[in-house]
């Protein structure tokens, strides 16, 4: 098992990997994670958690910990707190990932951070309810401010969120404002809401942007064809063969979960209540593997059934200049919800504003937000004490 989790190291990480090298350290990312997820479950039918990185660094510790069944649930702290990063331990930072969990995603960014503090993500909870019934946004934070007070009794808190990582810092900051603690720092980093809370302005300019470029594609697609008739068979023979290699791949890939269905048009009409909800979601991309595929149903019906209210207190929102191409902006949808805001725009789209050069510019500014202190600390108004 040794050999071929270190073998499958090597094919995806693509540089000479050792049994006993750290694999964060050696440049492991969430891509490349997940396809090494996959391939191992494929080999050997044993699924290893997105985070176990963290906890076993090794290809040797991971296949110790497989032989003595620390997997899943066992891998992780039962108080869900994930250290991400050694630091000073009376100034801890909070981090909520971005998509299904992964705190590799955001691996880059803290890299680049001269931030002091150790720095904990939280992970999230794997409910385990059936479709019908799925967890809110509200369950997952209760469970979370639990959580952060085992590991920091008082504040003041520092919080951050990257995507829909972003809402639960949000929640979070207001779940803990709301019992009396102070909130030093909450950085939102280009959190989206979902489509059914979208103002049906901005909704319908995203759709019809979507749509025109869909159209494109298809025309192109269509001329291409079109220019192919024209080639001599042979020729048209080796296109076909590419093409058809092409699709044999996208369809390996939807192998173990389906793939998404029907047009994001009618995303927002959709009860988030419904089994199929997540099938349907413009994110939703197939091909995972079970515990994965099951975290990433939960979390889409989550942000599915999430409604933004307004929060009154100091905060700074990264918007990401180029945005996502299935998102409205997520600074203007947000600006009637957030009065006390900083907002800062983030080089970059939604995915590449975190790694890279632009991730390194972007922990300069959150450096220098860290490193200002509790200047805008302030007690939570008896208001929102009372609504929450």
């Amino acid at each position: 098992m040794l050999a071929t989790l270190t073998g499958l190291c090597q094919q995806t990480m693509r540089i000479p990997i050792a049994a006993d090298d750290d694999l964060v350290a050696q440049g492991l990312n969430a891509n490349r994670a997940l396809a090494l997820i996959k391939l191992f479950w494929v080999r050997t039918g044993i699924e290893l958690d997105v985070n176990i990185f963290y906890i076993h660094r090794t290809p040797r510790a991971i296949v110790e910990a497989v032989e003595q069944g620390k997997l899943h649930s066992q891998i992780l702290p039962a108080d869900k707190i994930l250290p991400l990063r050694d630091g000073n331990l009376t100034r801890p930072l909070f981090l909520f990932a971005g998509g299904v969990n992964c705190f590799l995603e955001t691996q880059g960014l803290l890299d680049a951070m001269t931030f002091d503090g150790v720095i904990y993500g939280i992970t999230l909870t794997d409910f385990g309810r059936p479709a019908d019934n799925p967890p809110k946004v509200e369950d997952e934070v209760e469970l979370s401010y639990r959580a952060m007070k085992d590991i920091q009794p008082q504040g003041p808190y520092r919080l951050a969120g990257y995507s829909f990582g972003g809402v639960l810092a949000l929640e979070l900051a207001r779940r803990a404002r709301a019992e009396g603690d102070m909130i030093e720092v909450l950085l939102l980093l280009d959190p989206p809401q979902n489509d059914h809370s979208w103002p049906l302005g901005l909704w319908a300019g995203l759709m019809r942007r979507i749509v025109a470029r869909q159209m494109k594609s298809v025309l192109g697609k269509l001329t291409g064809r079109a220019a192919n008739r024209g080639k001599p068979s042979a020729e048209r023979t080796c296109d076909a063969g590419v093409e058809a290699l092409r699709e044999g791949r996208a369809a390996s890939a939807f192998r173990h979960s389906p793939p998404r269905r029907g047009h994001q048009f009618f995303f927002r009409f959709r009860n988030p209540r419904l089994a199929g909800y997540p099938l349907c979601a413009p994110q939703w991309a197939g091909g995972y593997v079970p515990a994965y595929d099951a975290r990433a149903r939960q979390l889409l019906q989550m942000k599915g059934l999430y409604r933004p209210r307004v929060y009154d207190g100091p905060l700074v929102f990264f918007g990401s200049k180029s945005g996502s191409p299935i998102d409205c902006d997520a600074t203007l949808i947000w600006k009637a919800y957030l009065p006390r805001a900083d907002w800062i725009s983030a080089s970059g789209n939604h995915l590449s504003m975190i790694v890279a050069r632009n991730g390194r510019r972007l922990a300069v500014k959150i450096d220098l937000l860290l490193q200002a202190g509790p200047a805008s600390v302030r007690e939570p108004s008896s208001s929102e004490s009372v609504a929450a």
